[in-house]
């Protein structure tokens, strides 16, 4: 006969797992005993279950759905242990003027457009993340025709964004470093490295 959910929600775990551990050390458990442990471990692993999704919710962007900074670093580690690699900061230009001109509902249509064609060019090659506001970042292999590549994505990143019958259009700045080494110190520095460059770009994108 099963235990009623009512009642199953009622056994502490951690008094049934004390409770356990005592018997089992006497030789001599109860079944009752065994039963509100199977009930703990049920209810522990429950408990398991919901963190898990509460962390992998705070490491995601619920906008994007690419990994926030932390989730990415983790990921970006890991490409940049399997050999050479780049670091792509991106910025996108004139994105505030699209929230004050069309609200921002459009500007959430750019972001989320955005982590799309991230998250595409990417894949296969790295990893994408958002780092918050309108930045975003990667972290990719080297690879024959990077170059060109990185030409595509830029590409991808300025062409217009369909909203409510308008075509919303925003720039990108973006700054490119190489990993020099396979290790997150070195991923680090070439974040580092990778920020200057695309402020230098968003510089003179100003000026163009």
């Amino acid at each position: 006969m099963t235990t009623p959910v009512a009642e199953r929600a009622t056994v502490d775990p951690t008094a049934a797992l004390a409770a356990a551990r005592t018997e089992l050390r006497s030789g001599q458990p109860r079944l009752s005993t065994l039963a509100q442990l199977i009930q703990a471990t049920e209810i522990l692993l429950a408990q398991v279950d919901r963190l898990a999704d509460q962390l992998t919710e705070a490491r995601t962007c619920p906008l994007t759905g690419l990994p926030t900074r932390a989730l990415w670093l983790a990921q970006a580690e890991e490409v940049v242990a399997t050999g050479p690699s780049v670091v792509i900061m991106i910025d996108l230009n004139d994105f505030k003027p699209v929230n004050d001109s069309f609200g921002h509902a459009a500007g959430d249509t750019v972001l989320a457009e955005t982590g799309a064609r991230v998250h595409d060019w990417a894949t296969g090659r790295g990893c994408a993340g958002r780092l918050g506001g309108d930045e975003f970042v990667l972290a990719v292999r080297e690879e024959p025709g990077l170059d060109q590549a990185i030409t595509d994505l830029r590409r991808r990143l300025i062409a217009p964004i369909a909203y409510d019958s308008q075509r919303l259009m925003v720039g990108a700045s973006l700054g490119v470093a190489r990993v020099y080494g396979q290790t997150p110190r070195a991923l680090s520095g070439a974040l580092h490295r990778a920020d200057l460059r695309m402020y230098r770009d968003k510089g003179q994108a100003g000026r163009r």
